[in-house]
């Protein structure tokens, strides 16, 4: 089941927001040993704010098997904010119908080719139809220079913003790596390559029937 939760439900939803955050800090601070604001075991940055948009798959047992967050672009933007020289096209990294979406996680249950195109179409699938329901453009993000043939595999639409430039990495590259920048214009033809990618056949529900505002706390959540 996918989730949707905006940043002002924190206090609502604190048991769903607290495994997030871990979660956020095992990946980016231990795993990939990134530079980024933490404490207590939790991942939290200036873009967790009211605004954001969170998109969390959960299991039965209300495990994240797949989570990105969505930012409007006109106030929070890694892109405008940390990597501008990452756009060369001319655009800007701000607009009123682009959203930017980072923290990025896809952990299937099962480590095989086809469960990790599933845990990624059924993520992509809420987010792009929740990005239809909101009339947006583009989405946009950076991503480290050697992922992009993953997504142009998802969809051809695709387009980077830029060249790749180098930048300081944690301990999975020592001395830095390169990044880029890409966006997705928010079609019906995106949603489809990301169906046709996943194995996605049948309807699917529309943007609202994702996020329930009757969540309750996730069932064996400890808080600790």
């Amino acid at each position: 089941m996918v989730i949707v939760l905006n940043g002002g439900e924190r206090r609502k939803y604190p048991d769903y927001f607290d495994r997030l955050f871990r979660l956020r800090y095992r990946v980016f601070v231990q795993q990939r040993g990134w530079s980024l604001p933490a404490a207590n075991d939790r991942e939290i940055d200036q873009y967790d704010d009211n605004d954001a948009v969170y998109f969390l798959d959960l299991d039965e047992d209300a495990n994240i098997l797949g989570t990105v967050r969505m930012t409007p672009t006109t106030k929070s933007s890694l892109l405008a904010d940390y990597f501008p020289h990452l756009v060369e096209n001319g655009q800007s990294p701000r607009s009123g119908h682009v959203y930017e979406a980072t923290r990025y996680i896809v952990l299937p249950s099962q480590k095989t080719k086809g469960a990790l195109r599933l845990a990624k179409g059924r993520l992509l699938t809420v987010l792009l139809e929740w990005c239809l329901d909101k009339r947006l453009s583009h989405l946009q993000t950076v991503i480290d220079a050697g992922t992009l043939s993953s997504f142009v595999e998802i969809t051809p639409q695709t387009t980077p913003l830029g060249l790749p430039h180098p930048y300081g990495g944690g301990r999975g590259t020592p001395g830095g790596g390169e990044c880029m920048a890409f966006r997705w214009p928010i079609t019906l033809q995106v949603l489809d390559d990301i169906r046709t990618y996943a194995g996605l056949a049948g309807s699917l529900p529309q943007p609202d029937e994702f996020h329930r505002p009757d969540l309750g706390p996730p069932p064996g959540v400890p808080l600790h």
